[in-house]
């Protein structure tokens, strides 16, 4: 018996399913047509910054403890998504220009992250 998060209750199985995956390599864009009929667009850079992986949120919680961060040159060179597959029927692994690619964003993360998207114009 899983424990289920609090946050997970108000998705439903419908709504974490995905129909439609796309990598938009010229747009830097991972876009998610889900069951329910909605699609959110997310920019690689935003999923990066929210890569589930141990070494990354260990690296962000230390940035924030730091009052004024010293960036290496490799963290200063804009990263970019170079490919991505699915694990399992549940999530999905995304390759980074850099070599990275032990994040994987389960599917109820992915939904859950779309609160958090970037509003665009329009």
């Amino acid at each position: 018996m899983s424990e289920q998060r609090s946050d997970d209750v108000a998705l439903t199985a419908e709504q974490c399913r995905p129909t439609g995956l796309d990598i938009e390599m010229a747009r830097q864009v991972l876009r998610i047509t889900w069951a329910d009929g909605v699609t959110h667009d997310y920019p690689a850079a935003f999923l990066r910054r929210h890569c589930p992986c141990a070494a990354c949120r260990t690296e962000y919680e230390e940035q924030s403890r730091t009052l004024l961060p010293v960036l290496s040159p490799s963290q200063t060179t804009p990263v970019m998504v170079t490919g991505g597959h699915l694990v399992g029927n549940y999530a999905l692994q995304l390759e980074w220009s850099d070599g990275h690619a032990t994040g994987i964003y389960d599917f109820r993360l992915l939904r859950r992250l779309a609160a958090d998207l970037p509003r665009t114009g329009g």
